[in-house]
Order: C-alpha cells, then sequence, then structure tokens
C-alpha cells in the first residue's frame, strides 16, 4: 500500500489506465508529483524480477514485415533506458527502422514520426493496446489496429472506434498477409 490507497487489480487498472501518465495518475493519485511516482516506478521496474516476454505473435509479424519490405517504427511511452535493456534481452532491435520512446502523448509523436520518416499516412498502420494509440493514430489519419490483452479493457479499445480489432498479433499478420 502506498499513499494510503490499496493496489489496483488488473481489471481496475484496466478499466482506468490511459496516457499521458499524468492524467492516470492525477485521477488516481491526485496531488502527487509526477517526478515523484516517476522515481518510484523506475525503482519498483529496475528492481523487479519478472522478465518482460515478447507478445505472441510479435516476431512472426516483424519478421513478415522485415521479409515484405514494410517497415516497422516503434513509438512508445516506455523510459529509453527500460527500452534498450529489454530490446537487447529480446534481440528486437534488428526490426525497427527508427524507436521513438519516452513519447508521452503519442498524438504528438505519431506526426512527428510521419515526418521524419517520410511516411505516407494512407499506407501507414498504427498498432496499439490502448485507447490512446487508437487516437493517436486517428489524429494522424492513419489505419489504426486494436490488440486486446494488453492495458486498456477491451470497452474503451472499442470506444475510440479502430479500423480493425484483433486478439493477437498472429491475426495481423494473416490480415496482411490477405492484402
Amino acid at each position: 500500500m502506498h499513499y494510503g490507497k490499496s493496489s489496483l487489480t488488473r481489471k481496475e487498472f484496466c478499466d482506468s489506465f490511459c496516457l499521458p501518465f499524468v492524467d492516470f495518475y492525477k485521477s488516481v493519485l491526485p496531488g502527487v508529483p509526477i517526478s515523484e511516482l516517476e522515481e518510484m516506478y523506475t525503482l519498483f521496474f529496475d528492481e523487479s524480477e519478472e522478465s518482460v516476454e515478447i507478445l505472441p505473435g510479435a516476431v512472426d509479424l516483424l519478421n513478415f514485415c522485415k521479409e515484405s519490405g514494410f517497415g516497422a517504427f516503434l513509438l512508445s511511452s516506455i523510459k529509453n533506458e527500460h527500452y534498450v535493456r529489454q530490446s537487447e534481452y529480446l534481440n528486437l532491435n534488428i526490426y525497427f527502422e527508427k524507436v521513438y520512446t519516452e513519447a508521452l502523448d503519442k498524438r504528438i509523436w505519431i506526426r512527428s514520426l510521419i515526418d521524419d520518416c517520410s511516411l505516407n499516412s494512407q499506407e501507414t498502420i498504427f498498432v496499439g493496446d490502448m485507447q490512446h494509440d487508437i487516437e493517436a493514430g486517428h489524429s494522424a489519419g492513419v489505419f489504426t489496429v486494436a490488440v486486446l490483452g494488453g492495458y486498456t479493457s477491451e470497452e474503451m479499445l472499442l470506444e475510440s472506434a479502430p479500423d480493425l480489432v484483433i486478439d493477437n498479433l498472429h491475426q495481423l499478420s494473416d490480415y496482411l498477409s490477405s492484402k
């Protein structure tokens, strides 16, 4: 228990979590400085003995993209130092043409990614497991794919009106193969 609050269950977390983080923190821990929460997050992350695992179908999807000549880019709110450690451990660096980390508001960052990488928004797909991801994709005018089972409830994801909803990344490989 921290700050006099009980821990959230996974369902409670998924029903309330949102990006930018500051909005989530304001709703669950009003008045606690973001710098203090960032420090606590980093401490817990660094001390955690849980290993990060690649989502089912992710490597197949990334290989499919590479073999098909589709560029793959990462836009994530993860702290850069955590991404570097995880991507080296999981050998993910070989797949991404460019990586954007610490993107706290992806609605802003996605436009930079599209401009920096000279992407055509009509030929770009943004895949995410959070309502904020789908909103970011919509704000940039790209095709959006919602993957169920992440940090946001299915209800919240559907409210954001993604162009495609999938249960796992294998389904996205199948979808892209059929196009």
